[in-house]
């Protein structure tokens, strides 16, 4: 299992290392103001494209919530990754959003080159909500250590429109090869969409996206159809 768990890490992790290359602007600080735990994380059906690698990677993520009883609400997220000419990879896994704790964990994942599913014991924290500036947490991804931070507010301008946005500072640490290594993300949560984007710095100081929102369309469960 440990072994499963550092195969699967590499794909979902070691690609950030290189996913850090497109362009974007740096954050400013915007005032804005909250009224539900799931507003900046709507848990309904919605469907997102995002590119990377300057754009030589393209994502597209589909949002299911699953039915059952209790206050708990899981969801299942189905992402395709292109990446070049390479075969596209599909990678499915189970969201649990806990109304008690504010915790949305990452309870279930599929591999991108097996039929294997994993499962986290326990839960990988991803968010707690509501987002409160200073609020942290963190978890372990299989050998890999996440250390998470909810930065602050910014305002933000992306292909799919202009956001407010949490900002979600994530500190990765985790084997490449034979050594450790650190990473410094940081994460946009955009009210009523959810996550739209990622960035961080390169070692020359310079801001970089790696992940931004290109597009997005909602379910009716979300208030009507919308897109973007």
């Amino acid at each position: 299992m440990r072994a499963g768990y550092r195969r699967m890490s590499c794909v979902l992790l070691c690609p950030l290392v290189f996913l850090i290359l497109l362009s974007g602007l740096r954050p400013s600080r915007a005032a804005g103001t909250d009224s539900g735990p799931l507003t900046y994380l709507p848990l309904v059906p919605m469907e997102k494209t995002f590119d990377g690698l300057g754009g030589r990677i393209h994502v597209t993520e589909v949002l299911r919530p699953l039915p059952g009883a209790g206050p708990s609400r899981k969801v299942e997220v189905t992402r395709k990754i292109a990446y070049l000419n390479f075969p596209t990879r599909t990678i499915v896994s189970v969201y649990e959003f806990n109304p008690a704790t504010g915790e949305y964990t990452k309870n279930t994942s599929t591999s991108a080159f097996s039929q294997s599913v994993y499962a986290y014991h326990p839960p990988l924290i991803r968010v707690r909500l509501p987002f409160r500036k200073g609020d942290s947490w963190s978890g372990e991804d299989g050998e890999n250590r996440i250390h998470d931070r909810v930065w602050g507010k910014v305002r933000v301008t992306l292909p799919a429109g202009t956001f407010v946005c949490w900002v979600v500072r994530r500190r990765l640490s985790y084997n490449l090869i034979s050594r450790r290594s650190t990473q410094i993300l940081y994460e946009y949560y955009a009210r009523n969409v959810g996550f739209v984007g990622e960035g961080g710095w390169s070692a020359t100081g310079k801001w970089h996206w790696s992940r931004r929102l290109l597009s997005f369309k909602m379910g009716e469960s979300a208030g009507g159809s919308a897109s973007r």
